[in-house]
C-alpha cells in the first residue's frame, strides 16, 4: 500500500462553524463551558474533521490570534495524521471567502483517497474552485488545472476502491443465486436491494451511504446461507443476552 504526503489547496467558502481554543490548545465546540479564544473552522476544515469519523480532539498548532481564522491544527486517525492550515490570501481576509486552507494527510494513499472523497460529498462542491483565481495561483504555487488534478487523481482512486467492494459483494450474491432456501431467497432480495443503494450512492459521491448499503449487503448475504446463517444468529442471540450495564452520567462532570 503506498505511503506519503498529499497535499490539497481548498477555497473556503464561509468560516462557520465558530468554536473555542481552550487553555490546552485544544479545538472545543462554542459552548465550552471553561471558555476559551475565539475561532472560525470553516466549511472546509468542518469537512475534513468529519470525514475522519471519531477521532481525538484536534489540536492547534499555531492557534488563532488576533484574525481568528487564521491558524493550524494538526489531527491523528488510525494511521492518518492530517494537518490544516487557515490562511487568507486576498483582500486582508475581509471575507471568509478569502481564505484558503492547506490539507496535508500522511498516510495510505487509499486512506488519503477515501478522506479526500468525502470530504467533497459534504461540501457539495469542487474545492478547488476559487473566488480569487489569480491570487489562489499565487499563494499556493500551482496552476487550477495543477490543483484539480491533485483532487480528482485521489478521488478516482477512492471511487475505485469504493466500486471494488461494491464488486466484491456482487459476486457473491451471484454465487448464491438458485443455491439457497426460501429463507435465503428473502435476504438475497436484501443484498441486491443495498447493491442498488451502494450503487447510486457512490455516483452521488457519498463514501458513508456506501459502506452502510455494503454493510447491510454483507450481513444479509451471510444470513441467505444456510452455512453462515446460524453462526452470525447465534452471535446476535448472545450478544442480546448478555446484560448491558448502566451507567448514570447525570452527575458526572
Amino acid at each position: 500500500m503506498e505511503e506519503g504526503k498529499f497535499v490539497l489547496w481548498a477555497q473556503v467558502r464561509t468560516g462557520t462553524p465558530q468554536m473555542k481554543v481552550d487553555t490546552d490548545g485544544l479545538l472545543r465546540p462554542n459552548s465550552w463551558p471553561e471558555g476559551g479564544s475565539l475561532v472560525y473552522l470553516g466549511d472546509v476544515a468542518q469537512s475534513v474533521l468529519s470525514s475522519l469519523g471519531p477521532h481525538p480532539t484536534p489540536e492547534f498548532i499555531d492557534p488563532p490570534g488576533f484574525d481568528e481564522q487564521c491558524w493550524t491544527i494538526s489531527v491523528q486517525s488510525n494511521e492518518l495524521k492530517i494537518l490544516i492550515r487557515s490562511e487568507s490570501y486576498w483582500g486582508f481576509g475581509l471575507f471568509a471567502r478569502c481564505y484558503l486552507n492547506r490539507i496535508e494527510i500522511i498516510g495510505a494513499r487509499n486512506d488519503a483517497a477515501r478522506i479526500a472523497f468525502d470530504i467533497i460529498a459534504s461540501l457539495g462542491r469542487d474545492p478547488w474552485k476559487t473566488s480569487f483565481p489569480f491570487a489562489f495561483r499565487k499563494k499556493t504555487g500551482f496552476s487550477i488545472d495543477n490543483h484539480q488534478s491533485k483532487w480528482t487523481d485521489l478521488i478516482k482512486t477512492g471511487k475505485d476502491e469504493l466500486s471494488e467492494n461494491i464488486e466484491l459483494i456482487a459476486e457473491k450474491y451471484r454465487r448464491l443465486m438458485g443455491k439457497v432456501d426460501k429463507r435465503g431467497d428473502v435476504h438475497l432480495i436484501e443484498v441486491k436491494e443495498n447493491l442498488t443503494i451502494a450503487r447510486q450512492a457512490l455516483h452521488d459521491r457519498n463514501a458513508p451511504a456506501v459502506s452502510r448499503a455494503l454493510s447491510r449487503a454483507e450481513t444479509a448475504l451471510i444470513l441467505s446461507n444456510p452455512k453462515t446463517r446460524s453462526d452470525l444468529e447465534e452471535q446476535v442471540n448472545m450478544e442480546l443476552g448478555e446484560e448491558i450495564p448502566f451507567v448514570d452520567l447525570t452527575e458526572s462532570e
